[in-house]
């Protein structure tokens, strides 16, 4: 029989899923007795081991001892960590990546993505997700405060806001009161967020409230804006690219990426594009020559030296297939699975049975 309890949110990272005590024989006497980390403790190391947010923990009974079983995100990759109860020891027993290896490394941790989320929107962040899109990868957030609720979505390599929703609670107050803006006010407060032409501006009604709707272009994007007609407060956002730049325009963008990720919502229109432009040119220009080098780029000793950092024991398999090295270890009754990028030496996944 299973006990069921739900996780609370660790301060300014989201926790979802939930705990279980596997073993009711794991009484509380005993676990008080030999004091037991207690669940946000656990969640805590977890957090400091890899970063990113707990998506599930449970108690299970071993033979060494009570053991948090914790698996969290980061970064596009999930890990499953054993942590010891009583002294606290952290190991990785499983870990694999949802995301290209020279991706991974590029990607805004998540509380990079929540501080450039909380430009716009303020209160508490209940989820947080990494989804990919047509090669792009993005943040979506979700917060909560008294009166609204958001849902942000941030680019994950640069940190800009390419959507964003403000709404009422329901049941809430949403009354306006005070002079409306004339277009020119609402295009200033508009052109904080955006850049280009004007096309389209009308003023209407939502939910009772006055609205202003926005539609701005530039030479490769295209912005749609609600803005509260009476405060200028941005209501929704999107930004969607309809164009792609000249190859003479990527080229000069691109001299002028800064290698620091700066967390801005909204950017001039140059650097803008060479955010854009950086992670969509990148695989153009790998294509032409590296493919038989990448895959001969590391050794099987280099590549077992690599394994021997994360498992220990002997190697009873390794292979390589399609620019990864598949390697094998056994350690006594302990075996590990790991693959590594034969190009960069990345763990791309970790897997350790017992």
């Amino acid at each position: 029989m299973k006990k069921w309890m739900l996780i609370p949110a660790l301060a300014g990272v989201v926790a979802v899923g939930s705990v279980a005590l596997a073993d009711e024989s794991v009484s509380n006497s005993s676990l008080t007795a030999k004091q037991m980390l207690t669940l946000q403790q656990a969640k805590e190391l977890a957090v400091q081991q890899v970063g990113g947010h707990v998506t599930e923990i449970e108690l299970e009974k071993k033979k060494s001892g009570p053991v948090y079983e914790v698996e969290v995100e980061s970064r596009g990759i999930e890990y499953e960590l054993d942590i010891d109860a009583l002294n606290g020891a952290v190991s990785v027993r499983k870990q694999q990546s949802h995301v290209p290896a020279d991706v991974s490394g590029k990607l805004l941790s998540e509380e990079q993505a929540i501080a450039a989320a909380k430009k716009l929107a303020s209160g508490k962040v209940v989820d947080i997700e990494l989804d990919e899109d047509d090669d792009q990868y993005y943040y979506d957030i979700d917060l909560r405060d008294g009166n609204y609720a958001y849902d942000v979505k941030v680019d994950a390599i640069t940190g800009e806001i390419v959507t964003f929703e403000k709404e009422f609670k329901s049941g809430k107050n949403n009354k306006q009161s005070g002079q409306v803006l004339t277009k020119e006010e609402a295009l200033a407060f508009a052109k904080k967020h955006a850049v280009g032409n004007v096309k389209k501006i009308e003023l209407d009604r939502e939910d009772g409230r006055r609205v202003y709707e926005i539609e701005m272009k530039d030479d490769q994007f295209k912005y749609e804006i609600d803005l509260d007609a009476v405060t200028g407060d941005l209501i929704t956002f999107e930004k969607k690219q309809y164009k792609k730049p000249s190859v003479k325009k990527t080229q000069q963008a691109a001299k002028s990426v800064s290698a620091n990720h700066t967390l801005k919502v909204a950017e001039p229109a140059t650097q803008t594009t060479a955010q854009k432009v950086e992670t969509k040119v990148a695989p153009v220009q790998q294509e032409s020559k590296p493919s038989v080098k990448k895959q001969s780029a590391l050794s099987k000793e280099e590549a077992i030296a690599i394994a021997k950092r994360h498992a220990s024991g002997v190697v009873t398999d390794i292979e390589l297939d399609d620019g990864v090295w598949e390697i094998e270890m056994e350690d006594g009754d302990v075996e590990y699975e790991l693959e590594i990028d034969a190009a960069t030496g990345t763990l791309v996944s970790f897997e350790k049975d017992e």
